[in-house]
């Protein structure tokens, strides 16, 4: 059982995107600095949970607080980020009527009411911050009228907690879906969103079987986001985005063309290993390459940034990576690239105040790096 929820798990590492072509315009020159700096979060006398890199956390709408899950013991963690020290620790419930017990988490969001979406491998918990169960939304029971297909992985809620879009999977996970799907949880109504870029992840996904074992699968990301009144899709492969408008139901599809990075992976590796040193050598080859970050939208200048990382050089044996920030209009014009030094990004970035944070692990502490921009 645990590694065929390791199969699943590893599936969610492939998910979404969208159509229309818009292709991007050339990039405009604007200067751009910023100043780094590191900030320890306070813990008294309570360790963190740290084992998931934060990828278990979000941030409130108004970039007050963080939440962090803690899945072995079901420990809420809320951090103040005002003070940067930890405000309180909410106890959830596993069983009873407000238990959430599921055997994995995949991600947690905070919607803008304050209740917390806890999203699990066949259902999405909602809780309040006093850890009551407000509803469950089954996953396994939307029917999406594709037979073939099912609700994927990756999943996000609009801010509201009313639209629900998700990926979708193949049933037998051998070909890849063709699109993902809105669903109003209010009315029930399914809308579907065909668009390609499931087909191009496939060629990345990597299986790892011995003799009759299950597999274990991994591939790359893909992200969803509602910003505003726009889902936005992308990948961690592609140098581009997939935008559907919700209001118009209109799909527009922008493609960019990087300076600093390359535009896009390639498969320099095999679909299929059978030993852990063929398994490691192709993940090694597929980290070398270029990998996108999501979408940021900073409110204070109206626009996107992304970050991406790409290989450098190298020295003797190991890989020297640079990262570069890309920014964007409103409308996704590509604005300019700029290399980025000391500042080291990891899971889940967000903005506070204008400036960009940045989980750090220092010695099983909480802390951030936060970039200040300064835009002329």
């Amino acid at each position: 059982m645990t590694r065929y929820l390791f199969i699943l798990i590893a599936f969610a590492l492939v998910s979404c995107s969208s159509e229309k072509e818009s292709d991007s315009e050339k990039a405009t020159d604007f200067d751009f600095s910023y100043t780094v700096d590191t900030l320890m979060v306070d813990a008294g006398e309570h360790f963190f949970f740290l084992n998931r890199d934060l990828s278990l956390s979000d941030v409130t709408q108004d970039r007050k607080y963080l939440y962090n899950l803690n899945p072995q013991s079901l420990l809420l963690e809320i951090v103040n980020l005002d003070d940067l020290k930890l405000e309180k620790t909410v106890q959830l419930e596993k069983e009873g009527p407000d238990g959430i017990g599921l055997p994995y988490y995949g991600k947690i969001q905070v919607l803008e009411n304050g209740n917390i979406a806890l999203f699990g491998q066949f259902k999405i918990h909602i809780v309040t911050e006093q850890a009551k169960l407000v509803k469950t939304i089954e996953l396994d029971q939307i029917n999406i009228q594709k037979e073939e297909e099912k609700i994927g992985w990756t999943s996000v809620l609009s801010d509201d907690g009313k639209l629900l879009a998700s990926t979708l999977a193949n049933i037998d996970y051998k070909t890849p879906a063709k699109g993902v799907v809105l669903i109003d949880l209010e009315t029930d109504a399914v809308k579907y969103i065909p668009m390609s870029l499931f087909e191009k992840l496939k060629q990345f996904e990597i299986m790892f079987q011995e003799g009759n074992a299950p597999g274990i699968v991994t591939g790359e990301f893909a992200y969803l986001s509602f910003i505003d009144d726009k889902l936005i899709i992308s990948s961690s492969a592609y140098n581009e985005l997939y935008q559907y408008n919700t209001n118009f139901d209109s799909l527009s599809h922008y493609s960019f063309e990087a300076s600093l990075t390359d535009n896009e992976k390639i498969r320099n590796y095999p679909n299929q290993v059978q030993s852990n040193k063929e398994w490691t050598d192709a993940e090694k080859a597929k980290k070398e390459q270029v990998s996108f970050n999501e979408f940021l939208k900073l409110p204070e200048e109206n626009i996107f940034w992304r970050l991406s990382t790409d290989k450098d050089r190298m020295i003797a044996d190991s890989v020297v990576f640079k990262q570069v920030v890309t920014f964007f209009d409103a409308d996704f014009k590509m604005l300019k690239e700029q290399e980025l030094e000391n500042f080291h990004n990891y899971n889940k970035p967000f903005f506070k105040d204008g400036m960009l944070y940045s989980f750090l692990n220092i010695n099983d502490e909480l802390a951030f790096v936060r970039l200040k921009p300064s835009f002329d």
